[in-house]
C-alpha cells in the first residue's frame, strides 16, 4: 500500500497543468487577486500576448492574472456541467510551435485556480547532475 506522500508525488507526475491568462486592468487584476472573479463567464488565453491584447481594447494600463488549470478539466466541446471550454476563436501556433488557444470557464472555477505569475511551475526535467 503507497504512502500519502507516495500517492501526491504520482498524482503530481500524472496530472498535466496548463498556464492560461485572463487580461485586464492593473487595478482590476489587484481586485481579482483579493476576492476572486465576479461577473457571468471569464476569458482566458494560453498565451499572455493574446490576454493582454483583449485588455488594451480597454486603453488602460494592463496585467494579466495568471491561472493553472488541469489540462483534463478542459474541454473541446460545452458539456453539462464542464468548468473550462475551449472558445473557437484566438487559436495558433507560436515561433516555438506550441498551440495556443482560449478557454471560457465559470468564475467560481477560474478564482480557485489564480496563482503567483513568478516562479516555475514544473521541475526542470534536466538530471539534477546536468544543471
Amino acid at each position: 500500500m503507497k504512502t500519502f506522500k507516495e500517492f501526491i508525488a504520482e498524482a503530481e507526475k500524472r496530472m498535466v497543468m496548463v498556464r492560461m491568462y485572463h487580461g485586464t486592468s492593473s487595478d482590476s487584476s489587484k481586485k481579482i487577486k483579493k476576492s476572486g472573479y465576479k461577473g457571468d463567464e471569464i476569458y482566458a488565453s494560453t498565451h499572455p500576448n493574446t490576454a493582454r491584447g483583449f485588455a488594451k481594447r480597454k486603453g488602460e494600463k494592463t496585467s494579466n492574472v495568471a491561472m493553472l488549470v488541469p489540462k483534463k478539466s478542459i474541454k473541446d466541446q460545452p458539456e453539462k456541467g464542464a468548468s473550462a471550454v475551449k472558445t473557437q476563436g484566438q487559436r495558433g501556433t507560436d515561433a516555438m510551435g506550441r498551440q495556443h488557444y482560449s478557454v471560457v470557464m465559470t468564475p467560481d472555477y477560474a478564482s480557485k485556480r489564480i496563482v503567483n505569475t513568478t516562479g516555475t511551475v514544473q521541475k526542470p526535467k534536466i538530471p539534477k547532475r546536468f544543471r
